[in-house]
């Protein structure tokens, strides 16, 4: 029984090690999309799966394509900004 009880928690810890923590990217790009509501009243974007404990950083694969689909928001977001006369500081690209 106790071998069971140990096997189970060194399972949770290893997958709970396994947890990447959102990239400065993504976060950049959370707190872009937010601006860019808020400025244009549009929205909100869900980028639940971009925050800490969201889906994308569950393992390293989700955590690196998570990371290149926030550069390319944070992109299209700065340009769209920029395009409309806002000045978000919120969106400086990385």
């Amino acid at each position: 029984m106790e071998i069971r009880i140990f096997i189970g928690i060194s399972l949770a810890a290893g997958v709970l090690s396994c947890a990447a923590e959102p990239s400065a990217v993504c976060l950049a790009y959370v707190g872009c999309q937010q601006a860019y509501d808020e400025a244009t009243g549009t929205g909100p974007v869900d980028v639940t799966q971009y925050q800490p404990g969201g889906a994308c950083w569950d393992s390293a694969e989700n955590a690196a394509r998570c990371t290149a689909d926030c550069q390319t928001g944070l992109d299209l977001l700065s340009e769209s900004a920029t395009a409309e006369g806002l000045d978000l500081a919120a969106c400086s690209t990385l």
